[in-house]
């Protein structure tokens, strides 16, 4: 854990781990969509402007979620610029982006599909730098597991102050693995789904080489990272949603559903791209 990366020197300003590696996501992701885009023959100075406007516009719309759920947060309007570690909804986010985009594109008149497909390598490294960050921030963090558990060979703990142990002292209290200098031993969760990000990176890039139809890319990218958050987040979080029925979880519905949806969407579009293909 290191939520302040380093102070700059003379300034005495303090760059926070997960700001910085949320800038370096965003702008990451800014170069990797429109080189892909140029490749594409798409207008990279129309789409340079949709993506900051989306990026804009999702940020605020998970900070805005997130607040929903946790109105003791809402001190004030400045509270909703606010971005600290663990202060943002990943679905908020995702679906305020992709509404600015879809609005964004057919306003200009841009294939909205395939400029999604030129976004889906770099949400996968988005969402890994992101949830390094949280990592680095201490935040986020995954669920106790005891010795001999599975997972306890790739445990960690966060020393005193993290929200980790502050958590865990006031829960697991009398537990031995809680000291007064470190947390209890808990699944590296965000470590698990960075990884995760690397792998669906590489999948996304694999699926431009090779896709069938418009749309595929993004498609394929989006339904790894509910994978990733239905088989890591939910079961392994130390704030996972609550159970409803033996190990099926809240967030397992939603998942579940939204994967639905997007196979409907992909058969959608496959259909779509064979009928073209055969009116050629």
């Amino acid at each position: 854990m290191r939520p302040i990366l380093f102070v700059l020197p003379g300034l005495g300003w303090a760059l926070q781990a997960y700001g910085v590696l949320m800038g370096a996501a965003l702008l990451l992701a800014w170069w990797t969509a429109l080189d892909r885009a140029r490749r594409d023959g798409l207008p990279t100075e129309t789409l340079g402007s949709i993506f900051v406007a989306s990026a804009f516009i999702g940020i605020i719309g998970a900070r805005a979620l997130w607040l929903v759920g946790h109105p003791q947060a809402l001190v004030s309007v400045a509270s909703l610029i606010q971005l600290p570690a663990g202060g943002l909804s990943a679905v908020g986010g995702a679906f305020a982006a992709l509404a600015v985009t879809i609005a964004a594109c057919r306003w200009r008149q841009i294939p909205t599909f395939a400029w999604l497909d030129c976004l889906a390598p770099a949400l996968a490294l988005g969402w890994t730098l992101e949830r390094l960050g949280a990592f680095l921030a201490g935040t986020e963090f995954g669920r106790y597991v005891a010795p001999g558990e599975w997972g306890y060979a790739l445990s960690v703990t966060f020393p005193a102050g993290s929200p980790a142990h502050q958590v865990h002292r006031r829960l697991l209290e009398g537990l031995p693995t809680v000291s007064e200098v470190a947390s209890a031993p808990v699944h590296p969760v965000q470590l698990y789904a960075a990884g995760m990000g690397l792998l669906i990176f590489g999948l996304a890039l694999r699926l431009r080489r090779r896709r069938s139809y418009v749309g595929q890319v993004f498609l394929g990218v989006l339904a790894a990272l509910v994978i990733a958050r239905l088989v890591i987040e939910d079961p392994l979080r130390f704030d996972a949603s609550a159970p409803l029925w033996g190990p099926l979880r809240r967030g397992h519905v939603a998942a579940l559903g939204l994967l639905g949806v997007l196979a409907a969407v992909a058969k959608i579009a496959r259909g779509r791209a064979v009928g073209e293909a055969k009116a050629r």
